[in-house]
């Protein structure tokens, strides 16, 4: 075989493509670049979607070798995203008992008490999630009707951006743990008829920024894992990542289900709400044992956050099952 050299329409056609080819290795490997990088994955989507045009580039230049890894590049970021939008294998319950859950960031507990309980109602929510949970908001919702319909819970309000709390109109048991976080992150036991207790933490990590990007890490790999054949967990809330971080596809994998993903709306964004910016990130999640069944999951809007509410049904499987 005859070598040839590089023209400059071969540069020209790699020039062009080397941010969706750099961008594509570090996805596909699962290296997490240094900030500001490292929150910069979230918008896999956007690259993904935009990656026709190096391909579209290469072709108008007749540069086919460059064409055919562009198109590789193409293939390997569809494979990462596009399954968000379709679904995915679940496991099948025959007898499950259900579970609801809703998880939203108040935004500095600016978000509508009233929306807030309005979805709850509407949506028949067994366990509430709050992230940026202040003492006036927990006073607010509490006024708005929580109180009585959710009168189980574990609050945790704190001023600015560290509150967190659960709300259950479940009997809930308080989990303490040793925490060196600084957003409030509770748990507790959930005890669902027929499906015995379930371990729901409420998280909300901080976010992947400047020097804060180690920490961030810490924070996600202390997350309690799946356990198989174990007590079910969930967790619920403002996880700070989306599934093209690898440290959140680490967690997943240990046994987890994005409920998003698993009904195809995890292309749908939930931060940031409430602006003209037409790119939304996926940042919260519900992440439910893979022994439980996503029956339904929806993205609803809160005046007053930057947050979208995130809501699933899920269908638990019977104690003893």
């Amino acid at each position: 075989m005859r070598w040839t050299r590089p023209t400059a329409r071969d540069a020209l056609a790699l020039a062009v493509a080397a941010p969706w080819l750099a961008w594509t290795a570090v996805r596909s490997l699962g290296v997490e670049p240094a900030a500001p990088l490292t929150g910069a994955l979230a918008l896999t989507p956007l690259v993904a979607a935009t990656s026709w045009f190096p391909l579209a580039i290469a072709l108008a230049l007749r540069r086919w070798a460059v064409a055919a890894i562009v198109a590789l590049a193409v293939a390997a970021l569809a494979a990462a995203v596009a399954p968000r939008a379709l679904g995915g294998p679940q496991a099948a319950l025959t007898n499950g008992r259900t579970l609801s859950l809703m998880t939203v960031n108040l935004r500095y507990g600016h978000g509508d008490p009233a929306t807030v309980l309005r979805l709850a109602r509407e949506h028949d929510v067994d366990v509430l999630s709050l992230q940026e949970l202040t003492p006036a908001a927990a006073r607010r919702i509490d006024a708005a009707g929580a109180r009585a319909r959710y009168p189980y819970r574990v609050l945790e309000a704190r001023p600015g951006a560290h509150g967190s709390g659960l709300l259950s109109r479940l009997p809930l048991r308080d989990v303490r743990e040793p925490r060196n976080t600084p957003h409030a992150m509770p748990q507790a036991h959930v005890a669902v008829p027929g499906a015995g207790t379930v371990l729901v933490k409420c998280v909300h990590t901080i976010p992947p920024l400047g020097d804060d990007v180690p920490r961030w890490r810490n924070e996600l790999s202390a997350l309690p894992h799946a356990t198989a054949g174990g007590q079910l967990r969930i967790l619920i809330g403002d996880f700070n990542a989306t599934l093209d971080h690898h440290e959140l596809r680490t967690l997943i994998a240990s046994g987890y289900r994005d409920a998003a993903d698993a009904v195809g709306i995890g292309l749908t964004g939930t931060f940031r709400a409430g602006t003209r910016l037409p790119i939304r990130i996926a940042i919260d999640h519900i992440l439910a044992d893979q022994r439980a069944r996503v029956t339904a999951a929806s993205v609803e809007s809160v005046p007053g956050s930057d947050h979208r509410a995130l809501l699933t049904r899920l269908s638990l499987p019977a104690a003893g099952d």
